[in-house]
């Protein structure tokens, strides 16, 4: 199910259809992860956002220039700090990573993500 329209707006995010957001060539580490996703809502100034985001297995970096708060739906991923902190997390973890944090992505099986972005500058997929 989804609703684009009026003031309150839905999306299914299993079946929902996703746009290709690919991962730099360069930050790939491992393998060939796809990511996709959808944004449901942005403020008219860019700078918050929300919406579906999904990748399937492989190794990248990503350094966060927003803070992003997520909710795993399913799947199995671990993701690294600079710090050399490591944390595995699946379907029905909560997490908040915050801006300037740079990290490594290992999935381990296809993740799907919904997401919520708060930027000092706008943002653009």
């Amino acid at each position: 199910m989804s609703n684009q329209d009026g003031l309150i707006r839905s999306i299914d995010p299993h079946s929902a259809v996703l746009d290709s957001w690919p991962i730099t060539e360069r930050d790939i580490l491992q393998g060939t992860p796809a990511a996709s996703g959808k944004v449901l809502w942005q403020s008219d100034n860019q700078c918050l956002l929300n919406g579906v985001w999904s990748c399937t297995p492989g190794s990248f970096e990503f350094d966060f220039t927003w803070d992003e708060t997520i909710y795993f739906i399913n799947g199995r991923v671990e993701i690294s700090d600079e710090s050399g902190h490591s944390q595995i997390y699946n379907g029905g973890d909560y997490i908040h990573i915050s801006k300037g944090t740079k990290t490594v992505w290992k999935v381990k099986q296809k993740i799907l993500k919904v997401f919520y972005i708060r930027s000092d500058d706008p943002v653009v997929f």
